[in-house]
């Protein structure tokens, strides 16, 4: 038996049916935070979010005067919502040896973009815009999100390969950490969004599909631990091939 998809999208609670009970800016973000992480800045109209939100168009520029204000916020909300739930560090100290700091990012990292039932709303914006960046405007927050990580990794996995690693060496080996988990997000989040939109008959297609037979795998009692435990050691067992090569070519 396999779960239902589910989003969570509001940070408190869902959106009550009697708009008295929550703040008409909660509501919105909550809102917003759906339409944008599942269907991208492009893909959502200020419409849309007035529709669902039951507001209207006066309200959104009220309380956040463009789209793109409203969007350079939901940004700012996951960050700090996944940030607090999810550190980028695995919740291992900085003075524990590097293949255990190493295996607490890559746990996060993959938490991050893989989920039993769908990517982290941050994880959504992120593949969104790596897809079709939107607007300059929003090159700080976008940059806060994915630079952080990035250059922890590299500089971790720097130390993992030693010193006579070269940037090439450095930069392929961190990228061979990050390519595979971006791509399994990127797998799931079209499978989560076409399986929202489609008949029975195109969830009958969608269930022979790569993403979506991940899905059913990582849901089965304790397929999503062993998904990441087996991330974890095929990326870890290629730095160690990585500088076996290296330490080869130091003595030859």
């Amino acid at each position: 038996m396999h779960l239902k998809w589910s989003f969570n999208i509001c940070m408190i609670k869902p959106i009550p049916t009697d708009s008295d009970e929550i703040d008409t800016k909660e509501r919105i973000l909550c809102v917003a935070m759906k339409l944008f992480s599942s269907k991208g800045y492009r893909g959502t109209s200020v419409a849309s979010i007035c529709e669902q939100a039951q507001v209207n168009v006066a309200a959104v520029n009220y309380h956040f005067h463009s789209k793109l204000e409203l969007y350079v916020q939901i940004w700012k909300m996951a960050l700090e919502r996944d940030f607090q739930s999810n550190p980028h560090d695995g919740g291992v100290p900085a003075d524990a040896p590097a293949e255990e700091r190493f295996m607490g990012r890559v746990r996060s990292l993959v938490k991050r973009f893989v989920r039993p039932n769908a990517p982290s709303e941050l994880a959504m914006l992120i593949i969104h815009e790596l897809a079709d960046p939107t607007d300059p405007a929003i090159d700080e927050v976008r940059i806060n999100a994915i630079q952080p990580p990035h250059t922890a990794m590299r500089e971790l996995i720097r130390e993992m390969l030693g010193e006579n690693a070269t940037e090439r060496e450095v930069l392929f080996t961190t990228m061979g950490v990050f390519i595979p988990v971006f791509g399994l997000g990127l797998q799931q989040q079209s499978v989560y969004r076409h399986y929202r939109q489609s008949n029975d008959d195109g969830k009958k297609i969608q269930a022979k599909l790569p993403g979506a037979v991940l899905r059913d795998a990582i849901q089965e009692e304790g397929g999503y631990e062993a998904l990441i435990d087996h991330i974890i050691t095929t990326t870890h067992a290629g730095i160690k091939a990585v500088r076996v090569g290296i330490q080869e070519r130091r003595t030859s």
